[in-house]
């Protein structure tokens, strides 16, 4: 008889929400391909909840065939979790990208193997075999595999920020906190999977029932990755470029360092941003600079490095924030927020951090204490002597 109660309503209840997400995810538009991925990470989620959904509402009892059906995937997780991420930070997948996924399809031919076999052989196959022979070696699989792309995974999360930092000039578009939830997500997916395995062989074996807080904790992890992942469906990732190519009418120059003098190109192209205004705008990067000046990424990149001892965002943020100091000292009433927007900040919190970074005191301070000086000035000025007859 099959009878859901409060264990298997609790996990039936996250499952279907994550399988929801998946569905939602699978049909939202814009980056289609990462969201994608990320259903499909959700999905192998959903399904690793499903046998104790069944098994504590009695199904495998009232349908034994149900043995090795394709719920548990583990080792699907790692790749789809690396693949999600690099597509986001990318604009697309590697080419033979879809061999990182061989290991889970071995996994699921194995499965539905097994699932196909008459019922007699397949519980001798799972008593003789599987339980105690494969069983382990896929979870052991599943471990190593998670905690390798993990590695890959922060690895590539390193090499996005570092790239947003010198390409970006938003500092908001710089932070991207759904890819660090993303792995403390499935970072505790392991740590919980692991710790549970290694009790149930070292110290005593587990059975299914004192498997359950194992999976209410995926269950709280399938309802963190859903909600977040549907939070941040829509959320713009600046990508990184593969390749820039100049105007053909424009060639990129490439002299040697030891030729050029960078000091002067980068004070030169300093100007051309200046005088255009092209710092402000919003979001600004580095390639956009690099099609405006009919040029290249490496190049610019270079020319500010080695001419100017900072990086492009330093140096487009050091000029939308004397621009706002400008403007503070011409109108002492402006309002902050409007004065950075006007400026090319995108909003008030990367505004602050730049400002404070730069001049070492917050927008409101710095306005403060140089109006100060100037009042204070004010009336040395108006009462200096005039000039001698």
């Amino acid at each position: 008889m099959i009878r859901f109660g409060p264990w298997s309503t609790t996990l039936g209840l996250a499952a279907g929400f994550g399988a929801l997400v998946a569905f939602l995810l699978w049909r939202a538009p814009g980056n289609r391909a990462a969201h994608r991925l990320l259903a499909a990470l959700l999905l192998v989620a959903v399904l690793r909840l499903m046998p104790y959904v069944l098994g504590f509402a009695g199904a495998y009892d009232a349908w034994p065939w149900l043995s090795f059906a394709p719920f548990q995937l583990g080792l699907a997780i790692g790749p789809l979790l690396y693949l999600y991420l690099l597509r986001l930070a990318t604009p697309a997948l590697p080419p033979r990208w879809g061999w990182h996924l061989l290991p889970a399809a071995l996994e699921l031919a194995y499965l539905l193997g097994a699932f196909a076999l008459p019922l007699g052989r397949k519980m001798a196959w799972n008593n003789h075999v599987h339980e105690p022979w494969i069983a382990p070696l896929l979870d052991v699989a599943g471990a190593v595999s998670l905690a390798a792309y993990l590695v890959l995974a922060v690895q590539l999360r390193r090499r996005y920020l570092q790239w947003l930092r010198e390409h970006v000039s938003d500092q908001d578009a710089r932070r991207q906190p759904w890819i660090g939830t993303t792995l403390a997500a499935l970072g505790l997916w392991l740590l919980v999977s692991t710790g549970f395995d290694l009790y149930s062989s070292v110290v005593d074996k587990l059975n299914y029932y004192d498997r359950f807080p194992q999976y209410l904790a995926f269950s709280a992890i399938v309802l963190w990755l859903g909600l977040e992942g549907w939070r941040y469906a829509g959320h713009p990732f600046v990508q990184m470029a593969t390749a820039v190519v100049a105007p053909p009418a424009i060639p990129a120059p490439a002299p040697s360092a030891a030729t050029r003098d960078w000091h002067a190109t980068a004070a030169n192209w300093r100007a051309q941003i200046r005088d255009q205004g092209w710092w402000r705008q919003p979001g600004l990067t580095l390639a956009d600079v690099a099609r405006h000046l009919g040029t290249n990424e490496n190049y610019v990149s270079r020319a500010f490095n080695l001419g100017t001892g900072q990086n492009f965002n330093a140096v487009i943020n050091a000029m939308r924030v004397e621009a706002v100091q400008s403007r503070m000292l011409a109108d002492h009433g402006a309002e902050l927020l409007t004065l950075a927007l006007d400026c090319g900040f995108s909003s008030k919190a990367s505004f602050n951090r730049v400002f404070r970074a730069q001049a070492g005191a917050s927008p409101s301070a710095w306005r403060a204490a140089h109006i100060t000086k100037i009042s204070a000035m004010a009336p040395f000025e108006a009462t200096s002597p005039g000039p001698r007859t």
